[in-house]
C-alpha cells in the first residue's frame, strides 16, 4: 500500500513537471525582427539607383526634382553632416538616398508611410532623415 501510494506521488511530481514545462514554452513570444523584411531588401532593389541609370528618360529629374549634376553637387556640400557609419548589425543609408528621400517629400508631400513603401526605408528612420537633412541643407545653403 506504501509503495502505491509512493508511486502516485511520483506520478503526480513527475505529471506536474511536465505540465509546467508546457506552459513555460506556451508563454515564449513570438520573434520580433529588428527589420521587416520588406526593409531587409532595401539594398537590393533600391529605387534610387534604378533612377539613376535611366537619367536620360527624365525619370530621375523628375524623381528628386532636380539635374543630377545640381544633385551631386548638393551630396558633396551636406555629406559631412549628413553620414553616418556602418555597424555589425546593419548597413547605413547612403547620403545620396537621404537626400532624394528628403527631396521627394519636400517636393511632393508624401506622407512617410508612402515613401516607406517607395524606398524601402522605414517610417521612423525618414522622419529623422528628413530632419537632419534639411537642417543640413538650411547651414550648407547659408554659406553659399
Amino acid at each position: 500500500m506504501a509503495s502505491q501510494q509512493n508511486e502516485m506521488q511520483i506520478f503526480a511530481a513527475a505529471s506536474f513537471i511536465v505540465m509546467n514545462e508546457i506552459l513555460k514554452k506556451k508563454k515564449r513570444r513570438e520573434r520580433r525582427w529588428w527589420i521587416t523584411r520588406l526593409h531587409q531588401r532595401r539594398n537590393v532593389s533600391s529605387l534610387l539607383n534604378d533612377l539613376r541609370f535611366q537619367e536620360s528618360s527624365g525619370q530621375f529629374k523628375n524623381f528628386v526634382r532636380m539635374s543630377s549634376a545640381d544633385f551631386e553637387k548638393l551630396i558633396r556640400l551636406i555629406a559631412p553632416k549628413v553620414a553616418k557609419k556602418d555597424t555589425k548589425f546593419r548597413s547605413a543609408i547612403p547620403v545620396a538616398e537621404r537626400l532624394a528621400i528628403t527631396l521627394r517629400f519636400l517636393a511632393t508631400g508624401d506622407s512617410f508611410s508612402s515613401l516607406d513603401y517607395l524606398t524601402g526605408v522605414s517610417k521612423q528612420s525618414i522622419s529623422s532623415i528628413v530632419m537632419d537633412v534639411c537642417r543640413a541643407l538650411i547651414q550648407v545653403l547659408k554659406s553659399v
